[in-house]
């Protein structure tokens, strides 16, 4: 389970049935991040008018209505045929339909590269739970934390399926396919001395090892800011960092003072 700070989310997103073996459990399914950044408008310069969007023909500008917008994808020869959801499903996996394709160990996890975080539920008609389908996924739970192991299950929501690893505690997370993971850019290859090494060594264990639980801290700052710049204070503009100097070795021993300085105080 993630750690959790944000209120309980109260409305489902969406919902499909996961096939396991020969069991179908219908469940419901809960976005499970709350944005905490600070939202923004755009509007006119000079004006409080706010802009807007529109779909235009790219070719001669002119304003389209949604419903006279289609989807094409190119074909390996070169031509643009339309393509639509439902045919997508069809050649594919049926929308809103997640099968479980194997098991994957919990220690395993870190090795997949994962996006987004969705809550699984039980589906609720009108506020009520299938009481059948209830047990079943509290039972696939169940048996997900007693082998210490995570559902990779294979899910159609919008547009093609995607795999996906769903844990005991009901948590889903879209999972990045090895074929969308990019060669990672060579590392830099400059050598570093023993003092080096070991100064830099001293500066991690000064600073502490932890496993915080982190919270944006950002908003409430540029929030602060915007409501001082309503008042009429001025503007704050952004001034560049220092660029770290040849001598590491005086960088590093500052920087150990200076954590040690803090812990005193």
């Amino acid at each position: 389970m993630s750690k959790a700070l944000a209120a309980a989310p109260n409305r489902t997103s969406t919902s499909f049935t996961l096939s396991w073996g020969m069991v179908s459990i219908p469940c419901s399914v809960y976005v499970g991040i709350e944005p905490t950044g600070l939202a923004r408008k755009e509007f006119v310069k000079d004006t409080d008018h706010p802009v807007g969007r529109v779909q235009i023909d790219k070719t001669d500008g002119t304003v389209i209505d949604r419903a006279d917008v289609i989807k094409k994808a190119e074909a390996t020869n070169g031509a643009w045929v339309e393509l639509d959801d439902d045919e997508i499903a069809a050649v594919t996996t049926e929308r809103r339909l997640a099968s479980v394709v194997g098991f994957v160990p919990v220690k395993n996890l870190p090795e997949y590269e994962t996006e987004g975080l969705l809550q699984v539920r039980p589906k609720r008609v009108k506020g009520k739970v299938d009481p059948g389908g209830n047990k079943a996924l509290s039972l696939l739970y169940a048996a997900l934390a007693a082998e210490k192991c995570a559902a990779l299950i294979h899910l159609a929501l919008r547009g093609p399926a995607r795999y996906a690893l769903l844990d005991a505690s009901g948590d889903l997370r879209w999972v990045v396919t090895a074929d969308a993971i990019r060669q990672p850019v060579e590392l830099p290859d400059a050598s570093v001395s023993d003092a080096e090494l070991d100064l830099a060594r001293k500066l991690i264990k000064a600073e502490g090892k932890s496993v915080p639980v982190l919270v944006d801290d950002t908003a409430a700052t540029i929030q602060a800011y915007v409501d001082s710049k309503a008042a009429g204070q001025p503007v704050v503009t952004a001034t560049e960092p220092e660029q770290s100097g040849a001598d590491l070795i005086q960088q590093l021993m500052a920087s150990i003072a200076g954590h040690k300085a803090e812990g005193a105080a």
